[in-house]
């Protein structure tokens, strides 16, 4: 039986209230959620508390859900949307980027902290582009290599590669706006 059509009957069992096919899908989709949310969060605390509720709220609203096409696609923008909302009421701050490439003086081990958590929240949001363009971004902003240095990695032109970190660089700011204007 093809997989998209036998995940599509184990949703609908779910959203009939049917227990052990909720099981069964907890059971494929707890380590990958897992795996993901930890990658952002870079705590296993709140990673398996995230992905908890994640399935915590889906049998509690089974009743409501809509039927699907994907279910993994449903899932883990669920998931993000999750870590949105937990990164934001820990009410991180977004370091600026043309900070990150600055040299900052000794941070205190708030400072740090902070820091490292406005790091997650960039990769965070920046998980949520388009592939090329968060490849191109990732390793301008992360990684320090030069526009040439990637237009080279990646076999694109430069020009591109400016246009994919621009437009990435709008993309993240907008989120962080919505974010913080919901905090």
């Amino acid at each position: 039986m093809d997989v998209a059509i036998s995940e599509k009957l184990l949703w609908k069992k779910i959203l009939s209230g049917d227990r052990p096919s909720f099981h069964i899908l907890f059971d494929k989709y707890w380590e990958p959620l897992f795996d993901h949310a930890y990658k952002v969060l870079q705590d296993r605390e709140d990673a398996e508390e995230v992905v908890q509720e994640l399935f915590i709220h889906l049998w509690n609203k089974h009743k409501e859900l809509p039927e699907l096409q994907s279910v993994a696609a449903y899932l883990f923008t669920a998931l993000k949307n999750r870590l949105l909302n937990h990164l934001a009421k820990k009410k991180y701050r977004l370091v600026g980027l043309d900070l990150a490439s600055q040299e900052v003086s000794p941070l205190s081990a708030v400072e740090n902290l902070d820091r490292k958590s406005s790091e997650n929240l960039i990769r965070m949001l920046a998980d949520m582009l388009p592939e090329k363009m968060q490849q191109a971004y990732l390793l301008h902003q992360f990684k320090g290599l030069s526009i040439a240095e990637i237009a080279l990695a990646t076999g694109n032109s430069e020009q591109t590669i400016r246009n994919q970190i621009n437009t990435a660089v709008k993309k993240i700011s907008t989120n962080y706006l919505f974010l913080r204007s919901n905090s």
